[in-house]
């Protein structure tokens, strides 16, 4: 529709907005009209905001004769000066299609531009009934008076707001459009100006939505077409409203004649919320806990990289993320779609944060609602690497990278093949989702080989002058698919993984090699789009049918570490390795086999979807990138007596808070808070055994952390530029990040490694120190991508506290440097010296005696030159990888291993990427899961060897000094690299798990005895 002729019908529903209603007097009635406005799906979000709000705002609806209900009622009971219900005290008009379809039994389907809208006041309802009262004894003769003093009154003492349902069947698999409307301040209800959604920090979330996840924690539970609403309610019809308890504390009463003597119940428990349906607390509440997003650099950062080439950019240039409250792609309106958002989960699964709401999935240490921690499934989801893996500012800094390194080495065309392998686990929904609606209707016109970067950036356009723009820059098909991505490993997808199949054709292999010819790198297969699986096999399945048409399945392949497996087995091209020999340290044969299961993707990928995007990568030869599913599957965690499933440990079942005040060794909570028989009664609701959510006691958090508190740390103090609000919608807890961060501090500190200084003997005034690590993980230490890094700190001190000598001593910036307090030469992987053909580098070490000497636990790779590199795909040497291996390891080849695995030549070839090179390939403690180095150190002639510590710290960094340079120098003027540089040059680490740019895993000390 062009602009002006679109301007114009946006205009013809907004004139009558600002003309007065017809004079009624309340309660009259003359023969309803509909309300003739757009239905939703007509408009941008925004446009229809502001034809819907400011009609609702000014109570049109009352001149169109709509049956409203008999009186103010309460949704709960009211004591102590406290509101129990669902809602504040209401009002509700309905529609003559809503009328007509309760009238006719509630059978069938409400039509399109049906309207219920719910005027919403100050708890209890008795007051505004009592003051209706009083006016029609003061103004017998005059209802039209009545009407207009109440109305007054339920705005200026009420507050009057809103919330209101738009039937509209285009929208959603509910077919509701969910809103609340609401004034921001007084001038502007005086004004009758509602509020519309802005979508700016800090963020909340949006005060309309078709399918709206929040509001379906209680319609979800109505036994027909997602509303409660009876008869029995409204004026003109038999049958009384439910009543509630309601005491006298509302009432301007002698203390002595109130309840409990004035007391309320706030001043009794000390807590006191009533504002989850009331939208103007809920944003203060978020303009509350937003904080300021540091704006300094910091010095130690900036001298050692110093921002050059382009890449250190000003705020006002810095390319930010869309609000989170953007990413909402409900269920769809005939067949759901396989991937939607997770606010469509929230609701139901965002836990509840204390009275007069109930606690679910939820610790609390304080008396205010949302005082403790918040255990949801949906609360430790959104602040863990799986849920910011959408909007990783390293991830897509590291993608540029590659783009830019594709170029240099000449095969740039490969950029869009690489990127949509990548987004396949990183954007997992919107990649998989796009290739699936390209497949199933070619119609759309969509492409589903490329899923583009910039797609990430896409949202619903808000305005139709966005629309427009999306239009004219041909990526207005791609936005939901953007929404999708954004939410990175999200609910629907491992709720969706279903085990890899063998295809016609192949070997006759074992289980586990047919998941690794065919279930690696984000090449998973899905359930049905209409189901979703999980470990209960008691569920109640009629709510998420009713809100999503998705069927909750028990399935026991959730529980299994091979799922996780899917996106964390990664099996890459080298792009820059010959392609007519095998990969040093692999046969022939080995190599074939990776490059087979490369080929499987394709072929599966290709049947399934028809897509190809991975077609010209299989010409490369492949090696495993990321091994961590298979470091595991070789440990004594996988073994039958000593199992530890990936869920065991990165899905807790217990709670400790870090400093010990709060421990609970078994959860139980219910999984789910919908409207059952613990809220108050509804008319209309299913059946008590549909919706009577059982408790669980064997209930697994959804933490899903590592010991990568950088990103999360980014995220947290930047949430602004990265589309983040600080306050959970549900529980109202603002302490999210810093759950993860702390669940990462208990990781690090219990369950990661053991340091220990087994023995501290002096001769000749030289110390000898003789350190072990220990790995505690089912994983190598560090796991998952090859740049990570773990390194020891030995450091000796004095008897005032002074370092006299330190092997792994870092400056502020997380840089080990050495006794002249410079960065050492290895520790960005380019120094060249001379005569030399490769740059400097930490070797596996089993005797240290200088300080420049670091032991760093790592995988080092150099492309096709022999450069040190961080690219997945151009790791042609491997110098270097020194990472401990987990307990029960065994090597390809050995008794043990065809023990634990037989003779598939599959699993020796890909369990070679569990195996240690370099140096370490000979070292038995590293293989063993214990390294064991000694350290010999000569103290200065003036220190006596009986006044020192010796301490012994290992430390944990995510993204090193050597990674971060080669983001910063790669791709300088890439948005994403920029990006990283602003945040990582201002992430402000004093005080925080990361000072100092590195994570403290374990540490010892001893003196001489």
């Amino acid at each position: 529709m062009p602009r002006s002729l679109l301007f114009a019908f946006v205009l013809s529903f907004l004139i009558p907005l600002v003309s007065p209603a017809p004079s009624m007097a309340d309660g009259a009635t003359y023969e309803a009209q509909s309300a003739n406005l757009p239905l939703p799906n007509t408009l941008p979000l925004l446009d229809y905001e502001n034809v819907l709000f400011p009609w609702i705002a000014n109570r049109e609806y009352v001149g169109l004769g709509w049956k409203r209900d008999k009186s103010w009622r309460d949704t709960g009971p009211f004591v102590f000066n406290m509101s129990f219900g669902i809602h504040p005290a209401v009002r509700m008009y309905y529609s003559p299609e809503i009328i007509a379809w309760l009238e006719g039994g509630r059978t069938g389907e409400i039509e399109d531009g049906a309207i219920v809208i719910k005027e919403m006041v100050n708890p209890p309802s008795a007051m505004y009934n009592e003051y209706r009262a009083r006016l029609v004894e003061q103004y017998p003769n005059d209802p039209a008076k009545v009407a207009e003093e109440m109305s007054n009154y339920a705005y200026d003492t009420g507050g009057l707001n809103w919330t209101v349902m738009v039937k509209d069947s285009a929208l959603s698999h509910g077919g509701w459009f969910f809103a609340s409307v609401y004034f921001a301040d007084k001038d502007d209800m005086k004004a009758r100006k509602p509020a519309i959604d802005t979508f700016e920090a800090p963020y909340s979330p949006p005060l309309g939505a078709g399918g709206d996840g929040m509001c379906m924690r209680c319609h979800a539970s109505a036994a027909e077409e997602l509303i409660f609403s009876a008869l029995e309610n409204i004026d003109g019809y038999p049958g009384e409203p439910v009543i509630f308890r309601v005491d006298e504390s509302w009432r301007d009463l002698p203390k002595a004649q109130k309840p409990a003597f004035g007391a309320s119940l706030e001043d009794m428990i000390k807590s006191y919320v009533n504002d989850a349906h009331d939208p103007a607390a809920m944003r203060a509440a978020h303009v509350a806990a937003a904080k300021a997003s540091p704006v300094d650099q910091n010095k130690d950062f900036t001298d050692m990289f110093p921002g050059t080439g382009g890449v250190d950019i000003t705020r006002a240039n810095l390319q930010t993320l869309p609000s989170e409250w953007l990413d909402h792609v409900p269920a769809r309106p005939n067949d759901t779609q396989h991937f939607l958002t997770s606010d469509n989960c929230l609701g139901c699964h965002g836990g509840l944060g204390g009275a007069p709401s109930g606690v679910t999935m939820f610790i609390k240490d304080g008396s205010e609602y949302g005082d403790g921690y918040n255990i949801s499934e949906y609360g430790e989801w959104r602040w863990s690497p799986m849920g910011l893996a959408g909007r990783d500012p390293i991830f897509f800094a590291q993608l540029e990278s590659e783009f830019a390194l594709l170029e240099q080495a000449g095969v740039g065309d490969l950029s869009e093949n690489l990127g949509t392998t990548c987004l396949s686990c990183h954007g997992a929904m919107g990649q998989r989702q796009l290739e699936i609606d390209a497949h199933a209707d070619p119609d759309l016109g969509l492409d589903g080989n490329a899923f583009k970067v910039e797609y990430t950036l896409l949202h619903d356009p808000l305005t139709v002058a966005e629309k427009e723009q999306q239009v004219a820059d041909g990526t207005y098909p791609y936005h939901e698919y953007g929404n999708l991505a954004r939410e990175g490993i999200s609910c629907a997808v491992c709720h969706h993984i279903a085990p890899p199949e063998q295809a016609a054709g192949q070997p006759d292999y074992n289980k586990l090699d047919t998941y690794l010819m065919n279930g690696t790198t984000g090449v998973f297969r899905t359930t049905a789009a209409d189901e979703l699986i999980g470990p209960f096999s008691d569920v109640r399945e009629k709510p998420m049918q009713n809100a999503m048409g998705i069927t909750p399945m028990y399935d026991d392949y959730i529980k299994d570490s091979e799922m996780c497996g899917a996106c964390h087995t990664i099996n890459l091209p080298n792009v820059d390795a010959a392609t007519d020999e095998p990969l040093p340290g692999f046969t022939p044969a080995e190599q074939a086999i990776l490059n087979q299961a490369a080929k499987n993707a394709v072929d599966f990928l290709n049947e399934e979807f028809g897509v190809t995007y991975r077609e010209p990568l299989v010409q490369f030869q492949h090696s495993v990138e990321q091994a961590t599913f298979i470091e595991w599957q070789n440990s004594q965690f996988a073994d039958a007596g000593t199992a530890q499933s990936c869920q065991d440990c990165h899905m807790k079942s217990n709670f400790e808070t870090l400093d010990g005040t709060i421990k609970i060794d078994s959860l139980t909570t219910q999984i789910a808070t919908i409207q059952d028989t613990n809220l108050p009664e509804v008319p209309n609701a299913l059946p008590q055994d549909e919706i009577d959510v059982p408790f669980r006691d064997d209930y697994k958090r959804h933490n899903f952390v590592g010991l990568n508190a950088f990103m999360v740390e980014m995220l947290s103090q930047f949430d602004e530029e990265m589309g983040l609000g600080p306050k959970d919608p549900m529980t109202y807890a603002t302490n999210g990040a810093e759950l993860s961060i702390e669940t990462m501090a208990l990781q690090a500190r219990d369950e990661t490694a053991d340091v220990v200084i087994e023995s501290l003997t002096e001769a000749n005034g030289t110390l000898e120190v003789v350190v072990s690590v220990d790995n505690k993980t089912g994983h190598r230490l560090p796991s998952g991508v090859g740049f990570r890094r773990a390194f020891l700190e030995v450091n000796v001190t004095d008897a005032s506290g002074a370092s006299v000598w330190c092997s792994g001593c870092t400056n502020g910036a997380g840089v080990i440097i050495g006794p002249d307090m410079q960065p050492l030469p290895t520790e960005f992987l380019d120094v060249v010296p001379e005569g030399a053909t490769e740059a400097l580098y930490q070797p596996h070490y089993d005797v240290i005696d200088d300080q420049t000497q670091v032991q760093i636990y790592e995988e080092l790779t150099q492309n096709a030159k022999k450069e040190f590199t961080t690219s997945f795909v151009h790791r042609v040497y491997h110098p270097k990888d020194n990472r401990l291996l987990p307990w029960g390891a065994a090597e390809p080849g050995t008794p043990e291993f065809v023990e634990r695995f037989g003779d598939s030549a599959v699993t020796a070839a890909f369990m070679k990427a569990t195996m240690p090179e370099g140096r370490a390939e000979h070292d038995a403690g590293v293989k063993a899961g214990k390294d064991e180095l000694t350290y010999q150190i000569n103290l200065p002639p003036d220190v006596d060897p009986a006044s020192v510590t010796v301490s012994a710290t290992l430390y944990s960094q995510a993204i090193p000094p050597y990674y971060l340079k080669q983001r910063f120098e790669t791709a300088p003027n890439g948005p994403a690299t920029q990006r990283l540089y602003y945040l990582a040059s201002r992430l402000q680490t004093e005080g925080t798990l990361i000072e100092n740019w590195k994570l403290k895993i374990q540490e010892d000390s001893a003196q001489l005895q």
